[in-house]
């Protein structure tokens, strides 16, 4: 079968800094993407994504399985922009507040430049102690928090991401891990906190690392100078 020759572009991988080498997404696993999509499968939605990076990955030994929530965000939208063009269609709200004391609120076009992707990591302690209990955090994997976000009832969402995170729990000479109390044990956990024990939790939730990437625009309606930073995975997906 005759086939085109398919560029090889290097990627870094956010949280480890280790150099990899990918393809573009090709036409083939862009309808999958699409099908996946149209499905609304949760589950369907995420496997596809990973196989597709999978898939993008020119060099071995690479697990994504293993690798954090926002490694895969900024793979696939690194793949997207070098397979289907940098510049990416995007609508902004204007936020900006008027003389009257009103928001603006208008909503208008801008284009963001998808090849301009980094990460932000905040700088955060992922050992906590809770009384006589030491507890370790981790970024969960990508498959984990798709799956909290597009399916636990948004009242729950908080305490499962941060059950999620838990790596262990250290109980003196005792350690607790998540393949011990598995992801229900570990909910259970951060059900019976106080609020305040819970907080020094939220710390680590709130200041995942997070793709970001900055834009500028004017709004159509009041003329307000936006600088702004995106961070909306969902529309690199279609």
């Amino acid at each position: 079968m005759l086939k085109p020759t398919t560029p090889i572009y290097d990627l870094i991988i956010p949280s480890t800094g280790e150099p990899i080498r990918v393809r573009p997404i090709l036409v083939k696993e862009e309808k999958l993407l699409l099908m996946a999509l149209q499905g609304n499968d949760d589950k369907d939605i995420i496997q596809t994504t990973k196989d597709v990076i999978k898939a993008c990955i020119v060099d071995d030994g690479i697990d994504i399985e293993k690798l954090p929530f926002y490694d895969i965000d900024y793979l696939f939208i690194a793949l997207r922009a070098k397979s289907v063009g940098n510049e990416i269609d995007i609508k902004f709200t204007c936020k900006n507040v008027l003389e009257t004391g009103e928001i603006c609120g208008a909503t208008f076009p801008a284009k963001i430049d998808a090849s301009k992707v980094r990460v932000n990591k905040p700088e955060v302690n992922s050992k906590i102690q809770i009384d006589k209990l030491v507890v370790k955090m981790r970024v969960p994997s990508y498959t984990a928090m798709r799956m909290i976000l597009d399916s636990v009832d948004p009242l729950d969402k908080h305490i499962h991401i941060t059950a999620a995170c838990i790596e262990y729990i250290q109980d003196g000479d005792k350690t607790h891990s998540r393949k011990d109390l598995q992801h229900t044990g570990m909910v259970e956990f951060v059900e019976n906190l106080t609020q305040e024990q819970f907080s020094k939790l939220q710390e680590f939730t709130e200041n995942f690392p997070s793709f970001v990437i900055e834009a500028e625009a004017d709004c159509t309606k009041c003329g307000f100078h936006h600088r702004l930073e995106y961070t909306d995975f969902q529309s690199f997906f279609v």
